[in-house]
């Protein structure tokens, strides 16, 4: 299994609703992207203060969302497709910086 997770940051000048808002129309499109296993995005709600090891500042971002992928051959597909195309196109809309990484299991 692929998994891509994203830190997601809206623009400045959006609101923290619309935002929202957009997140949900973005979950809403997923549903049609090919080779698409899953996708989850979660809002930011706050962070923890009760931290049991240094804090690691990596600036303010409003959401998390996370891409699975069943295998490389349905990662390729999915890159390839124009429906994707379209999907990161309505990303470019409402999303101001994102950090995306590309996660591995450890068992």
């Amino acid at each position: 299994m692929i998994r891509i997770v994203y830190l997601l940051v809206r623009p400045e000048s959006m609101s923290p609703e619309k935002f929202a808002e957009e997140c949900r129309v973005h979950y809403d499109m997923s549903h049609d992207v090919p080779a698409l296993y899953k996708y989850e995005v979660r809002l930011v709600a706050r962070e923890p203060e009760d931290t049991h090891v240094p804090y690691l500042n990596v600036g303010p971002f409003d959401a998390v969302a996370e891409c699975w992928f069943e295998s490389e051959e349905k990662y390729q597909e999915y890159l390839a497709s124009s429906i994707r195309k379209q999907w990161f196109e309505h990303g470019k809309s409402f999303i101001g910086k994102l950090k995306p990484i590309i996660t591995r299991d450890i068992h």
